[in-house]
């Protein structure tokens, strides 16, 4: 039996087209950094090279028995993925900050190399040390003394510190994946230059500053805070009650330039470019740079990154004339990610959560559409966008309710009732605030519509999100029914996809 079984599975593993072969070596790979990140570097050397020395002896086995010398190649894919990431954190560690830690330095030169932000009358930033020192490091100060800007080249002066690891948040791991290993918290600071960072990202980061600042203009608190999600990403001006009606609700995903963002906003510049009389070919180049530019200017998150690779890899196989499959697009996108920094895999849930949601569209999408006759006229399109909600909703439940301890129950109807709203909304409210540059009048006369549209929506998940059932808070049984329900959800996935496949033979 074992003889002829394992030539066989090999053989079929073999012989998939190239699109399934990529899918199955990237998962591979990821796997084998996903359980690299569980292990400490003394522990993980050890492991790799016992992993090293078993695929060996198992390809040296195939080859002599007649079996392709591919046979080996798997297992070395899956110790390549387990060596990178331990090999990345040993150089990102080497090249930090960590030698500082628990010491007073005077006189410390740095470059501000994120966007500044502000909260509760502080200011947090990250800052590349320039020589003598090295590695980044998170500075929080109060906001209220001086006006911090991405390229200041400043001098500080206080206790660089090991960040904490709270009971229900892994802090550490949280400034680590960006590779921040120390915080120096009210130091004192003089800004020496200005202007020393990026030009182009200085460029868009001022942009970006200038919109929100024309957004708060023409806005009131908490619509403006709002838009500013829809639009940017920025979450800074929203109250602790609305972020807290927000995850209640379900709603969260709506100011995290999540895909569904950035596919309205890409669609919106390639509808004006086509109406410009832009030729496909020229538009194609447009969207692209836009897409770029877009990332840079929003900060780079995870979900808009994601969003944006895969919105890309869509526009050039149109170009191309080739086949979009946007499950390979997805794990195209992840695979750069990881590779550009594979922490991000275990310890970002930004990324994670867009990742799972798209995973939810992929699999789920198709069943809840069937089962919800998406494809039939309805009012607002309420069946589409439900079976859009639930597959993603469901995907990402096991990540929630890890992070969150709570259930959220009415999320699919806060859903269906906001979402048909948001194109217009952030059509409305992009449009209101470029205009506002030319004349506040016309912000003015734009945005009311936009204003009432964000009422409203506010209106809704602040009623929903404020209920005392709309989440189930589970307590210690986090974990347990973290499990239980991944192991349901992944299941019920590969079920669906089977079933998908047999229908389209049929």
């Amino acid at each position: 039996m074992g003889e002829t079984s394992i030539p066989n599975w090999f053989q079929k593993i073999n012989s998939l087209p190239p699109p399934h072969q990529f899918l199955l070596i990237t998962i591979i790979f990821i796997g084998g950094i996903f359980l690299s990140s569980f292990l400490n570097f003394p522990t993980a050397v050890l492991i790799g090279l016992l992993l090293l020395l078993l695929s060996s002896i198992f390809g040296l086995s195939a080859v002599l028995a007649g079996r392709p010398a591919t046979f080996f190649v798997y297992p070395l894919i899956f110790i390549f993925g387990f060596s990178y990431l331990q090999l990345y954190n040993f150089y990102q560690e080497n090249h930090s900050s960590n030698y500082l830690n628990g010491t007073e330095q005077s006189q410390v030169a740095a470059v501000i190399n994120d966007l500044p932000a502000y909260s509760n009358n502080s200011v947090s930033f990250q800052v590349k040390l320039l020589p003598p020192f090295q590695g980044k490091v998170l500075i929080k100060s109060r906001s209220y003394t001086t006006d911090f800007q991405y390229g200041d080249k400043i001098v500080f002066s206080g206790k660089f510190e090991q960040p904490q690891t709270y009971e229900d948040f892994d802090y550490r791991a949280y400034l680590a994946k960006d590779n921040v290993y120390s915080v120096v918290y009210y130091p004192e600071i003089e800004i020496l230059e200005h202007h020393q960072g990026l030009w182009l990202k200085e460029k868009l980061y001022q942009l970006r500053l200038s919109f929100q600042k024309q957004i708060d203009k023409i806005f009131t608190e908490p619509e403006g805070g709002f838009l500013s999600g829809l639009l940017l990403g920025e979450k800074r001006t929203l109250d602790k009650d609305l972020q807290l009606a927000l995850q209640r609700s379900g709603t969260t995903h709506l100011i995290a330039l999540s895909g569904y963002n950035i596919t309205i906003i890409t669609e919106a510049v390639s509808f004006l470019l086509i109406s410009l009389g832009v030729a496909r070919p020229q538009a194609f180049w447009a969207i692209v740079i836009f897409l770029i530019l877009f990332i840079i200017l929003t900060g780079a998150s995870p979900s808009v990154v994601r969003a944006g690779i895969m919105g890309t890899l869509l526009v050039l196989s149109h170009k191309l004339g080739k086949r979009y499959e946007v499950r390979n697009a997805l794990f195209c996108a992840a695979l750069l990610m990881i590779i550009f920094n594979p922490k991000i895999l275990r310890f970002d849930f930004g990324f994670q959560l867009s990742f799972a949601a798209t995973l939810g569209l992929i699999y789920l999408m198709p069943f809840f559409s069937r089962l919800l006759k998406a494809d039939q006229q309805n009012f607002f399109n309420w069946r589409e966008i439900l079976a859009t909600t639930l597959s993603a909703q469901i995907m990402v439940l096991p990540l929630l309710i890890l992070r969150f301890g709570s259930l959220p129950l009415i999320s699919p109807l806060v859903n269906m009732i906001i979402i048909s709203l948001i194109p217009a909304t952030m059509l409305l409210g992009f449009v209101a605030t470029s205009l506002s540059f030319i004349s506040l009048w016309l912000g003015y006369l734009i945005g009311f519509i936009a204003y009432l549209l964000l009422h409203f929506e506010i209106g809704v998940i602040n009623f929903f999100g404020h209920w005392n059932l709309a989440a189930l808070n589970l307590g210690a049984y986090r974990e347990i029914i973290f499990w239980i329900s991944a192991i349901l959800i992944f299941g019920f996935s590969i079920y669906l996809r089977k079933h998908e496949l047999l229908r389209q033979e049929i």
